[in-house]
């Protein structure tokens, strides 16, 4: 074991330092004595010498010790960070977590005559993500990763379990040729990406997952890639690495379609394409290297029978296609898109929808933990009905107290103007505000 090796070679060394230390002072000793008895010093002087002597050789000795200690700390470290301490089994095992908790209030409109929805206020702590993540290297080429999350089933018959446990992503993932190929329950392009960007998927969940267009983890095959290489390690230091190839990269992938929260599985024997590719302009431009420019596509069939009129044996079509770009520095980052599509993974209709988003974040000069940030989206569900869309807003404040831990408080309001007459896609739409203080956790 190596942590016998590294206590042997502490006893050898310190006994031959011990052994040597008092030889060299009994010599030291033998010398002044000599001189005293010569009468080349005086008593007091002899003294004083050999106290001085003394004080040296213990000074020595610390100085060893501490000397000593820190190398093999360090060397101890070094190994258990390789994890040599560990049985053979457990070695390479690296272990996750992510908590989104809040405390929020949201105070809704009363909507308008004709609509028949009852709006009703709420105050609440709530528990938005306790994610666990258990991933492993077994060789140069091959490792694996799964992921487990709470979730509350809104199902009637299991409303009442509370948090429950799911598995999210399970996957085996391999390295060829310089690219990363993952088979399993796997990540779909989009989140993936755009978490690489912003910053606050705590404060609410990314465009598509929240119009419930895409799920974040699907059954399939996916494989991702850069061009160039990747880009320095200075840039690193507030990036991703996934998402940050010196001139670009792409994640393409074949899906089933149903997501990863669908209890039903595939529902036709349509899969979806879906791919994302990016491009890096100006990785040497100090101010510009961050900036990307990117287009995620996917395409086939909606999980889930048509349940309109005179299609019900059919699948609704899906498509989505979304051009971004977006530009992170070390003190901001800010990310537009422009979406326009069809249909949704698990939809049962194929309606024409657009929507377009701007958000960024920009650390305070001299408080360069705290940062504010913002965002705000326009969506249309159905663009063959007039009047049908929607604003969001959001506003809030954020700290980094450590790379693990990160409080916010934020202020979101949604804003149908005159949008939510009875009838219309967005019946049940109420304009609220909702107020937020909560935290993030992570290692």
């Amino acid at each position: 074991m190596v942590w016998k090796k590294c206590m042997f070679l502490f006893i050898i060394f310190w006994c031959i330092f011990l052994l040597s230390s008092s030889h060299l002072y009994a010599g030291e000793a033998e010398l002044i004595n000599l001189l005293k008895k010569k009468g080349i010093i005086t008593q007091q002087e002899a003294e004083q010498l050999l106290q001085e002597v003394r004080s040296e050789t213990q000074k020595e000795k610390e100085d060893a010790k501490k000397s000593i200690t820190t190398e093999i700390k360090a060397d101890l470290k070094k190994d258990a960070d390789k994890g040599d301490f560990l049985p053979k089994a457990l070695k390479g095992f690296k272990f996750g977590a992510q908590i989104f908790t809040e405390w929020n209030a949201v105070n809704r409109f009363d909507g308008l005559p004709s609509n028949a929805t009852i709006a009703k206020n709420s105050n609440q702590f709530v528990l938005n993500r306790g994610r666990f993540t258990l991933s492993k290297d077994i060789n140069d080429w091959l490792g694996m990763n799964i992921t487990a999350d709470l979730f509350y089933n809104t199902d009637a018959t299991n409303a009442t379990n509370g948090a429950e446990l799911r598995l999210k992503s399970a996957y085996a993932n391999m390295k060829f040729y310089g690219t990363l190929t993952m088979v399993g329950m796997v990540p779909t392009p989009s989140d993936g990406y755009d978490n690489s960007i912003w910053a606050y998927r705590v404060q609410g969940k990314n465009l598509l997952d929240d119009l419930g267009i895409l799920s974040t983890y699907d059954l399939g095959i996916v494989n991702q890639g850069v061009f160039g290489g990747y880009i320095d390690d200075e840039y690193l230091k507030y990036a991703s690495k996934p998402f940050s190839g010196k001139w670009g990269g792409y994640m393409i992938g074949l899906y089933n379609g149903a997501g990863s929260t669908t209890s039903t599985g595939e529902g036709n024997e349509n899969k979806v394409v879906s791919g994302l590719i990016y491009f890096r302009p100006f990785p040497t431009v100090s101010v510009l290297k961050g900036l990307q420019l990117a287009y995620f596509g996917a395409y086939g069939k909606s999980n889930k029978l048509s349940t309109v009129p005179g299609q019900t044996n059919n699948y609704p079509n899906f498509e989505v296609n979304m051009g971004q770009v977006s530009l992170l520095h070390r003190y901001f980052g800010v990310m537009g898109q422009y979406y326009w599509g069809q249909g949704a993974a698990t939809g049962t209709e194929d309606n024409k929808r657009v929507g377009y988003l701007a958000e960024g974040y920009v650390r305070i000069p001299g408080v360069e933990k705290l940062r504010a940030f913002g965002k705000f989206y326009n969506y249309d569900p159905d663009t063959n009905i007039q009047e049908n869309d929607y604003n969001i807003y959001v506003a809030g404040l954020s700290y980094d107290v450590a790379p693990e831990l990160m409080p916010f408080v934020a202020w979101e309001r949604r804003d149908n103007s005159n949008n939510v007459a009875k009838g219309t896609t967005n019946a049940a739409n109420i304009d609220y505000n909702k107020y937020q203080v909560g935290v993030q956790v992570k290692f």
